[in-house]
């Protein structure tokens, strides 16, 4: 709608103009004068009147404010595609009376263009429409619109006749997008808080079990190593004290296996010895994947690694360690064809970003690696760091988690978009 030198408004619409019931051309002319009315007195609201055809996926503009032309910076008669691409989402508050962020409903944009005929026959059924929109209308440019307007249905027409304002609530919606986002960060530090203390809690658990089984396995060592020595070596020809030899030094290899789990239980515990040395984890890397092709060398894998790569202080075994048991554990997925792709990078994390995890923010070195043919929900990424978690059967995760918290670093599992395994280790560089 736009008015003419003698301020008269100028018809921009089809229905008056069209093969169209009297019913509705009547309604419409007794409408249309009022709509402009009000949009000359400069009202905050921006009133319009749109229509739409059942059978027709367009609607089109039978009144448009001025205000409403301005902000979308376009003509009557293309408004309505222009609106069309600017929404990003759709949103319904269902209560005034419940916390919005309980009970809002969100369309995307790309729901909007699949589910746009359902939403059309929803509002001419309730005959109502009260939503808030989001549209990007350039690249720095962000406005938000709440719609609020009556349906009227024309069966005749097979047309339906929408009455409605449109207030800017920008600043409104903002805040509460902030308040969202403030809680939603609210809700990560706690989970990320408890994940932190509980990992403590099986950390000190694990350091008192290895504790006491070192402490068990020195006196059953002493014991074999002294019935060993008893049998001397004057057994020949005698089965039984033979067989009891053999029992003795099948009982001294798995007094040593033993042995293994308690160091692991300890590591995961972040209670081995470490010997830092200046470091560059392209390195390690390098070493760590020629040791995991002997392992699994049906496993297919992709390196990057970042140039001029920064240093890091680590016990260099013990980092090898614990990426090698994370390429393992990445690699341990249903498809038949297993890859990984493994990245070093070079990263500034935030203080929002470390504060779940109680680390310094600042520049760290970045591990990356990701199994592209395995997917992972979000109840399998909370579960794997766990000691024995189903898909490791043993310490070899726990035991990855404990080196990299030994070292100040920070180990994530999350998936991405496409739901592929994401293994990321933050290890903070010397000097940072």
């Amino acid at each position: 709608m736009s008015s003419d030198s003698n301020n008269k408004a100028t018809y921009h619409g089809r229905i008056l103009n069209g093969d169209f019931s009297p019913e509705i051309k009547e309604k419409l002319r007794k409408t249309i004068p009022v709509f402009h009315v009000f949009d000359q007195a400069g009202s905050p609201a921006i009133p319009y009147i749109s229509a739409w055809r059942g059978d027709k996926k367009n609607i089109w503009y039978e009144f448009v404010s001025r205000k409403f032309l301005a902000l979308l910076d376009c003509g009557p008669t293309n408004i309505a595609d222009i609106l069309r691409s600017a929404i990003v989402d759709r949103r319904i508050y269902k209560s005034s009376f419940v916390d919005p962020l309980d009970a809002t409903e969100v369309t995307s944009r790309e729901e909007l263009n699949e589910f746009r005929g359902f939403i059309r026959e929803e509002s001419e059924k309730t005959g109502l429409i009260e939503a808030v929109y989001k549209l990007k209308l350039s690249p720095g440019k962000t406005l938000w619109l709440k719609d609020q307007a009556m349906i009227l249905n024309y069966p005749e027409d097979a047309t339906s006749l929408s009455f409605g304002c449109l207030t800017i609530v920008t600043t409104e919606m903002e805040v509460e997008e902030e308040r969202q986002r403030l809680i939603s960060d609210k809700c990560h530090l706690e989970n990320q808080l408890q994940k932190t203390h509980h990992f403590e809690a099986i950390g000190n658990l694990a350091e008192g079990i290895a504790h006491d089984l070192n402490q068990k396995i020195l006196g059953i060592e002493k014991s074999i190593a002294a019935t060993i020595e008893s049998l001397g070596n004057d057994y020949h020809g005698d089965t039984a004290a033979f067989q009891d030899y053999q029992n003795l030094k099948t009982a001294e290899q798995q007094i040593k296996d033993i042995k293994h789990i308690s160091s692991q239980l300890l590591t995961f515990a972040g209670k081995g010895i470490y010997n830092y040395y200046e470091t560059d984890l392209n390195e390690i890397m390098v070493y760590t994947l020629q040791e995991f092709r002997l392992l699994m060398p049906e496993v297919e894998l992709t390196t990057q690694w970042q140039d001029n790569l920064w240093k890091v202080s680590a016990d260099r075994a013990m980092i090898g360690r614990a990426l090698l048991n994370i390429c393992r554990h990445a690699a341990q997925s249903e498809p038949e064809t297993r890859a990984l792709d493994i990245e070093s990078r070079n990263i500034t994390l935030s203080p929002r970003f470390v504060e779940p995890y109680g680390r310094d923010p600042g520049d760290y070195v970045l591990v990356h690696v990701t199994n592209r043919t395995a997917v992972l929900d979000e109840k399998d990424a909370d579960q794997v760091l766990k000691p024995f978690h189903s898909t490791d059967k043993g310490l070899g995760m726990a035991s990855a988690f404990g080196i990299v918290k030994k070292h100040n670093g920070i180990m994530t599992v999350s998936s991405d978009a496409e739901k592929r395994s994401i293994f990321s280790v933050y290890l903070p560089v010397i000097n940072s």
